[in-house]
């Protein structure tokens, strides 16, 4: 397996790191390891959002129908930002 150093932490960030760890009951590497490869809280968020995404088109789709002649967003910010 390979090896990773990391030099120069700042004093603040290597306290931080130690405490986190031992609020987990881990060794510093075990908590480092742990962040690297914090795949499982991706994973979850990634679920979140899919089981949103209906509710968002839902929403989407009944502003479409109830404000059908509103502006595009997009347009209206160039045209805020152009007007500056």
């Amino acid at each position: 397996m390979p090896n990773l150093t990391v030099r120069n932490i700042p004093k603040e960030v290597y306290t931080r790191l130690r405490k986190r760890a031992k609020s987990h009951a881990r060794s510093l590497n075990a908590e480092i390891l742990a962040i690297l490869t914090d795949e499982e809280g991706w994973v979850l968020r990634q679920a979140e959002i899919q089981a949103i995404l209906p509710e968002l088109d839902r929403v989407r789709a009944e502003l479409a129908r109830k404000y059908p002649n509103a502006p595009d967003s997009v347009e209206l910010i160039r045209e805020d930002r152009d007007s500056r």
